[in-house]
Formats: C-alpha cells, sequence, structure tokens
C-alpha cells in the first residue's frame, strides 16, 4: 500500500469533502480516502498502481486544484517558508 497526501484547493464545507471523496474513492486502487477540511488536506491509502496524477485529474474534473504533498509542503513550496493564504478557487461553494 502507498500513502499519497494532497494539499486541495477549494474545500470549505462538509459538501466539499463528500465531493473530493466521492472523486476519489471510486478509482481503481484507491483504499481509503481521509480528508482534514481544517488543513485541506487529503490522505489517500491506495495499491501501488495508482497513480497521483490519477487523484489530481480527478479532483479537477471537480474543480478543485490539488498537489502531492511532500515532506510536509506541497511540491512546488519549500519546506521552509510559511504557506501562502489560502483562496478559494473551485468547490462547491465558490464560482
Amino acid at each position: 500500500m502507498n500513502i499519497i497526501d494532497l494539499d486541495v484547493q477549494g474545500m470549505t464545507c462538509g459538501a466539499c469533502v463528500q465531493r473530493v471523496t466521492t472523486a476519489l474513492a471510486p478509482i481503481d486502487g484507491v483504499q481509503d480516502v481521509a480528508v482534514d477540511l481544517r488543513a485541506g488536506r487529503v490522505r489517500v491509502t491506495a495499491e501501488a498502481n495508482v497513480a497521483p496524477s490519477q487523484l489530481i485529474s480527478a479532483l479537477a474534473a471537480r474543480r478543485y486544484e490539488s498537489e502531492v504533498v511532500t515532506n510536509g509542503a506541497p511540491s512546488g513550496q519549500a519546506t521552509d517558508s510559511p504557506p501562502p493564504p489560502a483562496a478559494p478557487k473551485g468547490g462547491c461553494c465558490c464560482s
């Protein structure tokens, strides 16, 4: 099993959590989806054949921007810099 952590932009409520979960859970090989709304993070437990790009594409189809988190920070962000303020960019509660 692999654990893939994603930073997901645009989650603002329980309905967003449900949409993210239903976007990822049906992917073949995904075993568990745990959403942390407050942190804007999703942890996916999956078989080795599940690529992070599959998860990112599934979220993009639901209008959520996401990226893989490595070493506690999104892959495009240095670990020693504070994260930028999150602005809603999609999801069910934003236009």
